[in-house]
């Protein structure tokens, strides 16, 4: 995957209110994150549309799941998330103090 994938797939997966919500309840508690249930709670999402939402956030590399017993958890993988931030950051400045002539 490249590194604009990464980019694409991450601003992707915060590009709609109810998966920012989710990012936003993860970071709260990003030691232990959140249980299905607790996310379910907090949103009031139907069943299925926080697995979708998960499943993108998931895919994307932004969170991860993790089973404690009968249940399953969500964590932010925020050290993957700082490293594309950083990264489109990069080529903002680099970009802003390097214009291309057009």
């Amino acid at each position: 995957m490249t590194a604009d994938d990464k980019i694409a797939l991450m601003f992707n997966a915060l590009a709609h209110p109810r998966r920012a919500k989710i990012f936003r309840l993860l970071v709260d508690d990003s030691r232990n994150g959140q249980t299905y249930a607790a996310l379910r709670a907090a949103t009031g999402l139907s069943n299925a549309v926080l697995i979708h939402h998960v499943r993108v956030m998931e895919a994307s590399g932004l969170i991860r799941r993790k089973r404690r017993g009968p249940e399953v958890s969500y964590l932010l993988e925020s050290a993957e998330f700082c490293r594309t931030i950083a990264l489109a950051h990069t080529m903002a400045v680099d970009a802003r103090l390097h214009p291309k002539a057009a």
